[in-house]
């Protein structure tokens, strides 16, 4: 009986005494290891063990002869079994100590665990390639709804530990669903089948990001009905800005089109009507006698000409690149970001095609603006500024103040802020000049050649 009921048993058992001599064993021991009864009866335990644990072992049992209890051998590490054709597997064996009046004996019982390290082995590579991806991977019950699984992309999404996220359910992060609401969701999808949708995922943090999910019922080994949920959650974020910026640039480019229209309309009809009017008013002055009605219509010529100047001034600024940063917008955030320290903003004049200077003498020329602007509200206790920038066969940067003014001196000697414009100057073989304005102030006048 004793004999039937360890043959019935699942795992490998024996009975070994404290010389570590092998008295019982059953069969399924024996097909185990790959031995018959008698090759394993009165032999030593040893011989199911590699060669390189044997000795090893002896020194373990001899210490659990001292004091023997039930436990599990070798917990925590991994123990191996050698069958009869030399062929090594991993084991999972428990110790159970037995006196009895011909001494200590002890149980073993032996199970091959070959399959469960092979699943295990599967499982930390899928959980490797889970973790390996950027997106969040979260698997939950789907009664509970109790997160069982998040990846090292969940973690990472939401600001949680994985600790953190396993005591949660996904409405802890989906700020926008309800129990109810999320229940229905799940309710639509059969085994199997999946559900994408875009949502806001709930950080630790409290921040908000958008995401795209997908919501999927796996297949059950045992039903129609799964047990568990899978979502897949990829942050949108970085594609939303780049969809943005696309937008931002098309927009662009749309505004530029309009503007290089503009400009050509601009030059290729008004300027043309224009000096046409001009020729005309300057006949009619030629013809008449009258010398108020001649210095009227001189008056009018000269307005003319200083509205095509302007318009050639727009079309330069309609027609530049957009990209670099223009000069117009650096002049003009230099005059913004000096607006505090002045107690005003200052008026800014453009001549000409001031957008065409070149990368070196634009980095220069701001530098400059900058300094002349903080000198001005440092020292001049003016009221207003005049910035103008010329573009013709120079480059000529004036700034006006209306304040204390300057005795007319050599450059070099009014500080280093005022040194480092003229050498500024000299890099491209420039100058700068320092001087009094009329009837009050000064003017500071940068002037390099244009390329």
């Amino acid at each position: 009986m004793a004999s039937a009921m360890l043959d019935a048993a699942p795992d490998g058992i024996m009975m070994v005494d404290e010389d570590g001599l092998i008295v019982v064993v059953n069969r399924q021991l024996q097909e185990l290891f790959g031995y018959d009864r008698q090759d394993l009866v009165g032999h030593n335990i040893e011989m199911l063990l590699p060669e390189d644990t044997r000795q090893l072992h002896r020194a373990h049992r001899t210490r659990f002869r001292v004091s023997p209890q039930t436990r599990t051998m070798g917990a925590g590490l991994q123990l191996s079994g050698r069958r009869a054709d030399g062929a090594e597997f991993p084991v999972e064996i428990s110790l159970s100590p037995l006196p009895t009046s011909d001494g200590l004996r002890v149980i073993a019982a032996v199970r091959d665990i070959s399959v469960r390290m092979a699943r295990e082995s599967e499982a930390r590579e899928v959980r490797r390639v889970l973790d390996a991806t950027g997106d969040a991977v979260l698997m939950f019950d789907r009664d509970t709804l109790q997160f069982t699984y998040v990846n090292a992309g969940a973690i990472a999404q939401l600001g949680y530990s994985a600790g953190e996220l396993l005591t949660m359910t996904p409405l802890h992060v989906k700020p926008t669903f309800n129990e109810t609401t999320f229940r229905d969701l799940i309710a639509q999808i059969s085994p199997g089948e999946s559900h994408s949708y875009t949502t806001v995922h709930r950080r630790k943090d409290g921040t908000d990001i958008p995401v795209e999910a997908i919501l999927q019922n796996p297949l059950s080994d045992r039903s129609n009905e799964s047990g568990w949920m899978v979502s897949i959650a990829r942050d949108l974020t970085r594609r939303l800005e780049l969809e943005q910026r696309t937008l931002v640039a098309e927009r662009h480019v749309a505004i530029l089109e309009d503007r290089q229209r503009i400009a050509e309309d601009l030059h290729d009809l008004v300027i043309q009507r224009l000096y046409a009017a001009g020729l005309g008013i300057e006949v009619i002055r030629g013809a008449t006698t009258d010398p108020r009605i001649s210095e009227r219509l001189s008056q009018v010529v000269d307005q003319l000409d200083e509205t095509i100047r302007e318009c050639r001034s727009s079309i330069f600024e309609l027609s530049s690149s957009a990209a670099t940063p223009s000069l117009r917008g650096l002049v003009l955030d230099v005059c913004a970001d000096e607006l505090v320290a002045l107690g005003f903003e200052p008026s800014v004049l453009f001549e000409g095609p001031v957008d065409s200077t070149g990368e070196d003498v634009a980095r220069n020329l701001v530098a400059v603006l900058r300094e002349a602007l903080s000198n001005v509200a440092r020292h001049a206790q003016a009221s207003a500024v005049q910035v103008t920038l010329q573009a013709g066969a120079q480059l000529v940067l004036r700034v006006e103040d209306n304040g204390l003014g300057v005795p007319a001196r050599s450059l070099r000697h009014e500080g280093n802020g005022l040194g480092n414009m003229a050498v500024r100057a000299e890099k491209f073989r420039g100058s700068c000049q320092l001087r009094a304005g009329h009837p009050t102030g000064s003017v500071l006048e940068w002037t390099v050649p244009s390329p």
